[in-house]
C-alpha cells in the first residue's frame, strides 16, 4: 500500500506546476487546474459536482448506489466506482483510482488527512454538520475549486429562483409553523435540530423548525436520539419522519400507545413519511429542491 501510494505521488509531481492554492475548512491544497479524477467522501459532494457539471470516478456510497438519488443519476450516471462508506471509505481503493482530487468530511475524514493526502490533493467542507446555507458556500468552494466557477454560479442562481418559487407557494400553509424533522428506523428515532440541515431547510422554506438550539454543533448535539415519551415532551405540531426504503420503524411500534395518540401532529394528522436518504444523507443543493418539492406536497395536506 505504502509503495503504491508512493508511485501516485511521483506522479502527481509532474503536474504540480499546473495546480493553485485552493484554501478550505482545514487548510490549503494545491488542486489541478481542471481537476478530471474526483473522488467524493459525501452525498453532498457527488450534489456539487452534479451541478457543475462534472462526474466523478469514485463515491463513498455506503455500499448502497441505491441512495444516491435519481437527480443526481441523472446527470452524474453510475459510472464510478464505489470507495465504500462515507465513515470509512476504502483507502486501498481510492488509491487505485489515482485521483487528481478528493474532495472530504472535516467531521468524518479530518483523522486521515495525512493519508488521503498522499494520495490526492485533499479539500475539505463540514457535510455531515453543517446547514443548509453551509452547503451553498460549499458547493460554490467546490466549483471554483474543480474550475467550474461560472457554471456553478449559474446553477445557483437558478437553484435560488426554484427555491423561492416553492417558497412562495409554501407560505400560506407554512406560516412559520413549528415543523420537526426526524430520522426513525427501528432502533430509534433521531431529532434533527434547528441548526441541523434539515432544520435550516424547514426555516428557509417558510416553517419554524421545531426544538431547542443545541449548544455546539456537534454530530451527537444536532442529531438526538429521543424516547416516546421525550417526544411528548416536544409535541411538534408537525412531525416529518424520514424513513428507511423498506424495513419496519419503530413508531410502528408506538402507534398503539397512548403518548404517541395524544401527539398534536398525530391527532390532528399531521405526520407525514420522507426518504431518509433524501432528507438526511444526501444534504446538497439538487436534492434540497426535491426535499422542498416533498414540502410543498406537505404544506398542500396540512390539517
Amino acid at each position: 500500500m505504502r509503495c503504491f501510494i508512493l508511485a501516485i505521488v511521483l506522479g502527481l509531481a509532474a503536474a504540480a506546476a499546473q495546480a493553485r492554492e485552493v484554501v478550505h475548512a482545514l487548510g490549503t491544497a494545491h488542486v489541478p487546474d481542471a481537476p478530471q479524477r474526483i473522488v467524493v467522501l459525501e452525498f453532498s459532494f457527488l450534489d456539487a459536482l452534479a451541478a457543475a457539471g462534472l462526474k466523478p470516478v469514485g463515491v463513498a456510497d455506503d455500499n448502497k448506489p441505491e441512495r444516491i438519488q435519481p437527480v443526481l443519476r441523472d446527470l452524474t450516471g453510475d459510472s464510478w466506482t464505489s470507495v465504500g462508506t462515507r465513515k470509512t471509505p476504502s483507502l486501498e481503493v481510492i488509491a487505485a483510482l489515482q485521483p487528481d482530487l478528493i474532495i472530504a468530511d472535516t467531521a468524518r475524514h479530518g483523522t486521515i488527512r495525512s493519508t488521503l493526502e498522499q494520495i490526492a490533493p485533499v479539500i475539505f467542507y463540514d457535510s455531515l454538520t453543517g446547514g443548509y446555507e453551509d452547503v451553498l458556500s460549499q458547493a460554490a468552494r467546490i466549483g471554483e475549486a474543480v474550475g467550474r466557477g461560472e457554471e456553478m454560479a449559474a446553477f445557483q442562481a437558478g437553484h435560488a429562483v426554484r427555491m423561492s418559487a416553492i417558497r412562495e407557494q409554501i407560505a400560506a400553509a407554512a406560516n412559520g409553523r413549528p415543523a420537526q424533522f426526524g430520522v426513525v428506523s427501528s432502533r430509534g428515532l433521531w431529532l434533527h435540530s434547528p441548526q441541523s440541515y434539515a432544520g435550516t431547510l424547514l426555516d428557509v422554506l417558510g416553517f419554524d423548525a421545531a426544538g431547542p438550539e443545541t449548544e455546539g454543533s456537534s454530530y451527537g448535539a444536532l442529531y438526538q436520539t429521543v424516547t416516546l415519551e421525550q417526544l411528548s415532551e416536544t409535541d411538534p405540531a408537525i412531525l416529518i419522519l424520514g424513513k428507511p426504503a423498506k424495513g419496519d420503524t419503530i413508531d410502528q411500534a408506538w402507534a398503539s400507545e397512548a403518548l404517541w395518540q395524544q401527539l398534536e401532529a398525530v391527532r390532528n394528522g399531521n405526520v407525514f413519511d420522507v426518504s431518509s436518504d433524501l432528507w438526511s444523507r444526501s444534504r446538497g443543493m439538487l436534492t434540497a429542491e426535491q426535499s422542498a418539492a416533498d414540502l410543498l406536497a406537505i404544506a398542500k395536506s396540512l390539517q
